[in-house]
């Protein structure tokens, strides 16, 4: 699917904030971030992994959100062409960064683990798959990868982030209501298993 816009200045000349869409942000003493540019509407589920596990981690969280009553999809930035300012003062004052984003498949639970932080990919993938998530870390070359220097979650102190693609299926799993006023409060089981997988791979 190609955006409708090709960065923040285009989407914010089209839409309006508070109507369309809105930016949520909870800033903490603290060297890492956990991210959501595809929040509310658009990918549903990720906003609340990046609140989940940022309240966990006591770190910084920054939300992107669709709020439209339909049709969010319009708001989709790629990665590597968000430029949302606060987005990236925030990141670029951040040591590590988890960016949680979802991928239409709704065969199976899975997380799809990119960006350029090879290291805490290895963590991640360790973690999820001994708390019996399914899970894979995609090659440079997959489109999903994560892997670009331009990716806003390697825009950090280090160059280097960590990108999270989680399929419908598994996000579904995470909620008893999977619409978008429904999921606060709806957290499953599963929800919590993921995030404390998670922070044992952050904290390693």
């Amino acid at each position: 699917m190609v955006d409708t816009y090709g960065n923040f200045k285009e989407l914010a000349e089209n839409e309006v904030y508070g109507v369309d869409y809105q930016i949520r942000t909870d800033v903490k003493q603290s060297k890492s971030i956990a991210i959501a540019i595809h929040g509310g509407g658009i990918e549903g589920g990720t906003s609340e992994l990046a609140l989940g596990l940022a309240y966990r981690l006591s770190c910084t969280s920054y939300l992107f959100e669709g709020i439209k009553s339909s049709g969010n999809s319009v708001l989709h930035i790629t990665s590597t062409n968000f430029d949302e300012p606060l987005a990236l003062e925030l990141i670029s004052n951040s040591d590590y960064c988890i960016s949680f984003h979802g991928y239409g498949d709704l065969t199976g639970k899975h997380t799809k683990i990119g960006g350029a932080d090879s290291e805490l990919k290895l963590k991640a993938y360790k973690s999820l798959t001994e708390a019996k998530f399914s899970a894979e870390i995609l090659p440079g070359e997959d489109p999903l990868s994560g892997s670009d220097p331009g990716n806003i979650a390697n825009k950090t102190t280090r160059g280097m982030g960590l990108q999270l693609e989680l399929s419908t299926d598994l996000r579904k799993s995470f909620f008893t209501d999977f619409t978008i006023i429904g999921r606060e409060g709806s957290e499953t089981e599963e929800f919590y298993q993921y995030i404390d997988a998670l922070l044992i791979a952050c904290r390693q």
